[in-house]
């Protein structure tokens, strides 16, 4: 997965900044400046010299926001995470930036630079490492989930380059609810596919109103069929419902969602792939918004969890094994130019090849 790191900026920037203190000798503050510089190394030559770490929040502002952003700067991998402007301003950029490197270092995901976070940061940039989490040990097969999100400014993923860092499947956003069909579906649907890749279209449910679930089949199964996915061809996946909470900020559970529902476009997208669905889940969604339903129990499941203290995500109720892990939002990699969900597959490269029509 891409990874790179920044112990040659860091030099760089250090081994200049020390040739410019070296030439200007005029001033106490400079020479004492190019003594906490050789002190305290490229880090502190790049970032500022404050040993303050006051617990910041959105809404703080100052040196220390400063110290903060540009320590961000150095642990977010450029490419996949835009620099932040060091402008001493802690607002919703800064407090995304953080929740992302809280999430890449198995921090609490909160948005605020406590002590942890603190530390985090300053081990991470004097180690000049990027943020990257670490892959699931104990399974061969490798993918990635992909939506409008992993084209910024519209830029195009390399799926060749994709397959050729070891990425094996792809689950590829088709529709969400109603009225919304990614803008990437088409190209990269195919393009995944003509790369070798086993992939399956995606369909985000959403429960607004009751009952919608056979509507929302029908604007998935148009949109599929349309990019020439018939669910049999050689790479194709069975088609996968991604249910969760809703993704308005406010973590939820789907107003109007009901196991029937969901099962109606489950029943509905069966027919007209002759493929059973995949369902994209965690186990406390179906607990806490499904009643603990045991009514998927027959479907493979690709299921979400961040942990890195488990070695397998948790069972809902009544399944026994699970297809694919999502075991990040953060993975990066070089073929696609933003932070990307990545998978595991539970289970060999010959069992994705059968389920792949392969």
């Amino acid at each position: 997965m891409g990874r790179r790191n920044l112990r040659g900026l860091l030099a760089l920037a250090g081994a200049s900044l020390a040739l410019l203190l070296a030439s200007t000798t005029a001033s106490t503050a400079t020479a004492d400046a190019a003594g906490r510089a050789a002190r305290e190394g490229p880090v502190a030559a790049v970032c500022g010299h404050s040993d303050a770490r006051p617990t910041l929040r959105r809404g703080a502002s100052g040196a220390e926001v400063q110290k903060a952003q540009c320590l961000l700067n150095l642990t977010m991998e450029p490419g996949h995470y835009p620099p932040l402007v060091v402008d001493g301003d802690f607002g919703g950029g800064t407090e995304s930036r953080v929740a992302q490197f809280q999430s890449c270092a198995g921090l609490g995901k909160d948005g605020i630079v406590g002590p942890n976070t603190w530390a985090a940061l300053d081990d991470w940039a004097a180690r000049g490492a990027y943020c990257e989490p670490p892959r699931p040990a104990g399974y061969a097969v490798d993918g990635v989930d992909t939506s409008v999100y992993q084209h910024p400014g519209g830029a195009a993923i390399d799926w060749n380059g994709l397959r050729a860092e070891g990425v094996e499947f792809a689950t590829v956003k088709a529709t969400r609810g109603l009225d919304v069909t990614d803008p990437y579906l088409a190209t990269d649907l195919e393009a995944a596919r003509r790369a070798g890749l086993a992939v399956a279209p995606y369909h985000f449910y959403t429960a607004a109103t009751a009952p919608t679930g056979p509507a929302q089949a029908d604007r998935f199964i148009a949109a599929v069929r349309a990019t020439g996915y018939t669910g049999h061809r050689p790479g194709d996946l069975p088609p996968v419902l991604d249910l969760e909470r809703m993704d308005d900020g406010t973590g939820r559970c789907p107003v109007h969602g009901s196991v029937a529902d969901v099962t109606a476009w489950l029943d509905k997208v069966e027919t007209a792939f002759g493929r059973k669905p995949v369902i994209y889940t965690q186990k406390s969604f179906l607990d806490d918004c499904m009643g603990s339903t045991t009514a998927f129990a027959g479907y493979g499941l690709q299921l979400a969890d961040y942990r890195r203290s488990i070695t397998r995500p948790p069972l809902p109720a009544g399944s026994a094994s699970w297809l694919m892990w999502q075991y990040t939002e953060s993975a990066l990699f070089d073929a696609i130019k933003a932070p990307v969900n990545a998978d595991v597959f539970n289970g060999t490269r010959a069992d994705l090849d059968r389920l792949a029509n392969r």
